[in-house]
């Protein structure tokens, strides 16, 4: 089996972040909580969960969630690079810290069957557990497939190096360039 990553991995950007902007366009009433979100974020700044939880306030007023999440797929789906449609396994792991209810749609349109997020819901924003970040990626990974040793783990970023050192093999994904690390 093969983990990747998502945002900036497999999809050229951050989904969480292409949401909001894509929300916000089609809600533009949404800038009423903008002060409350900057201000949120900067008194939460030292933990990641917490800024997380603060910039995604939005969503409390936020209607016809599950709409949106579609139609930002029908708009996003060109996104998904090239060089993993063409090494997708039905298999495949995908292992992000963006909230569940962005991402499942896109897993369900990939056929993939295998989905590890930050569990966020999506009326308030909180976070039930940690972020999928860093170290809890690999908690999270064991703890779902505990007898399943990962042939590859791709990944944008250095801070998933804990989730490549599991792996057979660690790649490094810069754009279109892949790295063997």
């Amino acid at each position: 089996m093969n983990a990747y990553d998502f945002d900036g991995t497999i999809y050229k950007g951050d989904c969480f972040i292409d949401f909001y902007f894509f929300c916000f366009i089609r809600r533009p009433y949404l800038i009423i909580m903008l002060p409350f979100q900057l201000l949120f974020v900067l008194f939460t700044f030292y933990n990641r969960k917490l800024v997380k939880q603060s910039f995604a306030i939005y969503l409390l007023i936020l209607p016809s969630k599950i709409y949106l999440v579609k139609e930002f797929w029908n708009k996003h789906i060109g996104k998904i690079k090239k060089w993993y449609l063409a090494q997708r396994k039905d298999d495949d792991i995908i292992i992000s810290a963006s909230p569940r209810f962005i991402l499942q749609e896109i897993v369900r349109r990939l056929h993939l069957k295998n989905l590890i997020c930050t569990e966020m819901n999506m009326h308030t924003g909180f976070i039930k557990g940690k972020n999928c970040y860093g170290n809890e990626k690999v908690a999270r990974f064991n703890s779902e497939y505990p007898s399943i040793k990962l042939k590859a783990f791709y990944s944008d970023s250095k801070s998933d190096l804990p989730m490549m050192n599991i792996a057979e093999n660690g790649y490094l994904v810069k754009k279109d360039k892949i790295t063997k690390i």
